[in-house]
Order: C-alpha cells, then structure tokens, then sequence
C-alpha cells in the first residue's frame, strides 16, 4: 500500500471514536485490518495527532495510591479444594505448589534448603496469569471496559497470554504487539485463544516509535481500544501481594529467610516483597536481572559482565525479564539484593533444573535460579537457612 493511501486509510478512522456500528465496523477482522496496516506504516502526527509513550519512572505516587486503595485483603487460605468443580479456567489461576528441591541442591553443592514455587502451574502457564486476570478485575469494576471492548496490551508474551485467556472467557477482543525475539510457541498459544499477534522489532528501544509500546498507544487511539498496561497498573503488583505472597507464607509456615525472583515488569517482586516483609521478619529479597537490562541497583550492576562483555543495550535472549526502562509497578526499595545474569549460564541451569528436579521450567526460570546460585555462593548461605525461587513460567 502507498503511504498516500495508507493515510486515507487511517484518516478513514477517525470515525471509529463514534464506535464501531456508526462507521460501519462490526467485526475483529475489521480492526485486525486497520491495525496491521498501521504496524506498517511510519506514525505521522498530521493524520494520527499527538500519540506519547506512557511515562514509566518507578514507583510514584499515583500507583503507590491506586496499590492502597485497590486492595480487596488476601486470598482464602488452604489452595484449591480438588473435589469441587470449577466455572472457568480462570479458577486455576494461583494457588500454585512449591517443590523441596532436595536433588539439585546435592548437585549444585549448596547445604541451605532450597525450594522452588511453581508459577507454570497456573491454568495459562505461568506467573503473569495472576495479573492478566486481576487487570481485567479491576478495569471491569471501575467501568473503563465492557464484554466486547478491545484490549490492547505490549508484552513479551506471558502476560499476552495471561489476558488472552481471561479475554476468550470474558468476551473480549485481544491485541497484542510483541518484540519479534518472544517465542513461536507464545505466539501460537494467543492466537489460538483468539488473539491478533503484531510484531515490532527486538531491538527497538521502549519508546522509540516502532516500539511494541508505542504502537499499543497508537491503536488503542485509533481502534478506541483499551491497553491495561502492566507497566504502570496497580493491578500488577496487588495480585502478587494478596495472593502469590500470601500463599508462599502460607506454604513455608512463615520459615523463610531469601525469596528469590526475577525482574520483567517489577510487580511480581514488589507485589511480593511488599507482603513477605510485612509478614516474615528479617527476609530479605533477592532480585535477578539478565545483563543488558537497566534493572538492577545501582546502575553500575548494568554496566558489563566481566565474563562475557555485556552489558548495556545488549541483545540477550532469555524472554520476558529486565528492560531499556524503569517500569512504574517495581519499587527497588523493596528489594535487598540485585544479581546479574548472562544468557548461557542461565539456559544451562535451566537444563540443570530440568534435569535434577523434573520441573518443565521456561528460561527465565534458569536465569533465576543461575543468580540464585551464585548469590548462595557468594554469600555463604548454608545449612539451617532457607532459600525460595519463584519459576515464572514452562518450557
């Protein structure tokens, strides 16, 4: 197509705010059109006006409020009764088991206990599916989105897959702009769940203008669509806090001395550390970011790996953890302890774990696990102590 008559395309819908009956859209495929054009086609403020990134920049007063009001109290306690019969796959989400992972301790040759929180358990596979279900939660009761809306989301897929699946059961039309590194396999299971897959270029940065967030803002504007925004949504971070954390004291009996996870958006473990501290004295969080990440504190952590030269601005490929920006669910205060990690060490240990424990366990787990490695090491942390790793998602 023509830039000259992409343009008259997207100037054509403008009429989408009058909604999509009154300028003839009563389809998906419809906007499935519209968008993907767009993903094609270079933003030009004189057709779609004024389109901005969102404004991440940590933890603000704005998220550190909607985090306080928004909160509902913890999940109920004991898991899921097996015997009763469930309305939907969204009942499978949480309650997840942890696993004494007694055998690659001894390989590993590490003398403190060792356990693992199995976050692929949930019904969609992994950690994000908490937070896909309690976003779309808490957009239903403020009234900002109906059955039949379109949600829009930026992810590196698990979170995609998340919302996908609390999309299909609700009834609502999914988007999702996705980095071009994220796995075939995501990409396969959202659109089996109905979703239309737009891919952006890996290596463009957070805001640049073919970035899979920047052109989330741009459809939501032009497709009068919804993007719930991991990012910056309160709804992130809470799940974890009122449930993910509330079932971690419940399972080691409030016996927990290091809680171990990785850092994508930052709402797992600021949802976590935030209740584990509150509930557990003296534990102290641990926080896993792979080198070329900005993540970890202090900035100097991000520089470069002596092992292998990463560092800032490298290419890594373990999926759906660290990033090029300061994601505004994470508060850093809430965390002691920040480990690098490099891509083969982190995929080797992904095999050691599947290996020893028989846990299916995604990439990123083993970039968890390899940081929570080397800090027991280094830290001399050995018998009498407890150590937990949340494992995010599944290979």
């Amino acid at each position: 197509m023509s830039a000259m008559a992409m343009t008259t395309s997207l100037r054509a819908t403008r009429s989408l705010r009058r909604g999509p009956v009154a300028c003839g859209l009563r389809r998906f495929s419809d906007y499935i059109e519209i968008a993907r054009k767009m993903k094609d086609t270079p933003y030009n403020p004189a057709v779609e006006g004024e389109v901005k990134c969102p404004d991440y920049v940590g933890w603000d007063a704005a998220v550190d409020a909607d985090f306080h009001k928004l909160q509902t109290g913890p999940w109920k306690k004991g898991g899921r009764p097996y015997e009763q019969i469930c309305d939907s796959a969204l009942d499978l989400v949480g309650f997840t088991p942890m696993v004494r992972m007694s055998r690659l301790a001894k390989h590993l040759e590490v003398d403190c206990e060792i356990l693992g929180k199995c976050e692929f358990f949930n019904a969609g596979g992994s950690v994000k599916d908490r937070i896909g279900k309690r976003m779309i939660e808490e957009a239903e009761k403020s009234g900002r989105i109906k059955k039949g809306d379109i949600l829009i989301e930026p992810t590196s897929g698990n979170t995609g897959i998340g919302l996908c699946m609390a999309a299909a059961i609700k009834g609502y039309r999914m988007i999702i702009c996705l980095p071009m590194k994220m796995s075939g396999e995501k990409v396969n299971t959202m659109k089996t769940l109905g979703a239309e897959i737009i891919r952006t270029p890996t290596e463009a940065a957070w805001n640049a203008l073919d970035s899979h967030i920047y052109l989330s803002a741009r459809l939501a504007k032009e497709l009068n669509g919804h993007v719930l925004d991991q990012y910056k949504n309160a709804g992130n971070p809470l799940a974890h806090y009122e449930g993910t954390a509330e079932e971690i004291i419940e399972q080691t009996g409030g016996k927990l001395d290091y809680m171990v996870m990785s850092a994508g958006t930052g709402g797992t473990v600021t949802g976590c550390a935030l209740k584990l501290k509150e509930k557990i004295p003296g534990i102290k969080i641990v926080a896993v970011d792979p080198y070329g990440s900005i993540l970890a504190a202090p900035d100097s952590m991000n520089d470069k790996s002596v092992r292998t030269g990463a560092g800032v601005g490298t290419q890594y490929q373990v999926e759906g953890i660290g990033y090029d920006f300061i994601p505004t669910v994470i508060d850093k205060r809430a965390i002691d302890y920040w480990v690098k990690t490099d891509d083969d060490e982190s995929f080797a240990m992904g095999r050691n774990l599947i290996r020893h424990e028989g846990l299916l366990i995604g990439g990123s787990c083993g970039a968890t696990m390899a940081g929570a490695f080397r800090f027991i090491k280094e830290n001399k942390i050995g018998a009498g102590k407890r150590v937990a790793i949340l494992f995010a998602d599944s290979s």
